[in-house]
């Protein structure tokens, strides 16, 4: 499930996957996440999904639109125009009914592959890549049916919002790629090429890069179903793959993960089986950051707590670093826990965990690492320290759990960098 909020509060849901397990904490996140906007027939402010655009019809992909609709409205929708693998199912015959109930009132829309923009919104231009129709050069929004299955036809997006791209990929596989993808906008200015996030296809699998009946991804074993160029162009700053439980699933693919990596700026490839929900934004100058949505203060009722402390030397003297300060790049940070009603205890089993989110800009915009605190880094367990590397913002979470006193909390540090003071 990818949500979008545009500028101007317009919302697109690009697929969908609300499963048992995650329907309350979905739910929840949605509410938290759609802006309210005021209906005046209603008389009153709701929460709606302007667009749901399912890529295609495979069940984890539409799975829990009744849920999703009940709750906001969804006012359109774009298909792919490929029947899914599966036509049977309650969330697939509910799919198709809302589908046909907006089509009445001209609300559902098949896209054409174009080299124009198929939508603009606040901005925005939104290109359609691949689905069912054939690319035109000179679109046209007509209907023509084919038969071709459902990863080759899969809804392809790519976003372009002041200056920067994001590319929806869906289930699309090699195929597609090869043959409709590259060869029909690679002439074009406004491509796919350089993108800022990618968001990859298929959970990872590796049919992104070759034929699923191929036990490995090998252009020299297989050369005619294998194919790597795609990703070389996409050249994304940022991969986002998501995907559930590797044991249950076998997503994402090790081999595609490394091809990720390989093209990727600075490896930076995150899952959100290992991050869960993962935010972004691109705001109207172009800076762009993508952070783990659990990069927020959970304060809980409870004698004890802590603080993060931070110091740092000037002119030869340790300074205090505020949350929310300015210094720039060049200078070490040291952080400290702080805390009270005695937490941090000994002979209790305490869990203490940092993590590391930046989000570079100007020259330094291609820096969006994520990560923990390693378990060789030979500090104290309640310390932390990095150099301040980057201009941009850059977050530490800092989290600790004791079980024995029902005590877990997080807490979110602050520090802005910059060239100069200037």
């Amino acid at each position: 499930m990818n949500l979008i909020i545009f500028p101007d509060d317009t919302v697109m849901l690009f697929d969908c996957n609300v499963t048992e397990e995650k329907e309350e904490e979905l739910i929840k996140f949605l509410d938290r996440c759609i802006p309210k906007r005021y209906d005046s027939n209603k008389n009153e402010f709701v929460k709606e999904i302007d667009i749901f655009v399912n890529s295609h019809r495979d069940i984890d992909h539409l799975r829990g639109l009744k849920k999703v609709n009940e709750n906001f409205k969804i006012k359109s929708i774009w298909d792919s125009g490929q029947t899914g693998a599966s036509t049977d199912g309650d969330d697939y015959n509910y799919y198709m009914y809302l589908r046909r109930e907006l089509k009445k009132d001209n609300k559902l829309f098949v896209p054409t592959p174009s080299n124009i923009p198929v939508c603009t919104i606040s901005s925005a231009q939104i290109y359609c890549l691949a689905a069912e129709e054939d690319f035109q050069e000179n679109y046209i929004n007509e209907v023509r049916m084919q038969a071709k299955i459902q990863h080759t036809n899969s809804m392809v997006l790519l976003i372009v919002y002041a200056g920067r791209k994001m590319l929806l990929t869906g289930d699309s596989d090699w195929k597609s790629w090869k043959e409709k993808i590259v060869p029909n906008f690679s002439k074009y200015s406004i491509n796919y090429e350089n993108t800022d996030i990618l968001v990859a296809s298929h959970h990872g699998s590796r049919s992104f890069f070759t034929d699923e009946a191929n036990e490995h991804i090998d252009e020299k074993t297989n050369p005619d179903t294998t194919y790597l160029e795609s990703i070389k162009l996409i050249n994304p700053s940022i991969t986002l793959i998501s995907c559930g439980k590797f044991k249950e699933y076998h997503h994402p693919n090790q081999e595609a993960v490394q091809l990720y990596e390989t093209y990727t700026s600075n490896k930076q490839v995150y899952t959100t089986n290992k991050l869960g929900t993962i935010c972004g934004i691109i705001n109207y100058n172009g800076y762009f950051a993508v952070v783990p949505n659990r990069f927020h203060s959970i304060n809980k009722k409870h004698p004890a707590g802590f603080n993060i402390a931070c110091k740092t030397l000037i002119n030869g003297e340790l300074q205090n670093v505020n949350n929310g300060d300015t210094l720039p790049v060049g200078y070490n940070l040291k952080f400290k826990i702080t805390s009270w009603g005695d937490i941090i205890n000994n002979n209790d089993t305490i869990g203490i965990w940092w993590e590391v989110s930046n989000s570079g800009k100007d020259e330094d915009c291609e820096h969006q690492e994520i990560y923990y605190k390693s378990d060789d880094e030979k500090t104290e367990r309640i310390s932390f320290s990095r150099d301040l590397a980057y201009v941009g913002t850059h977050l530490l979470r800092c989290r600790i759990k004791n079980a024995k006193k029902n005590f877990d909390e997080t807490k979110i540090f602050v520090v802005k960098g910059t060239k100069n003071f200037n």
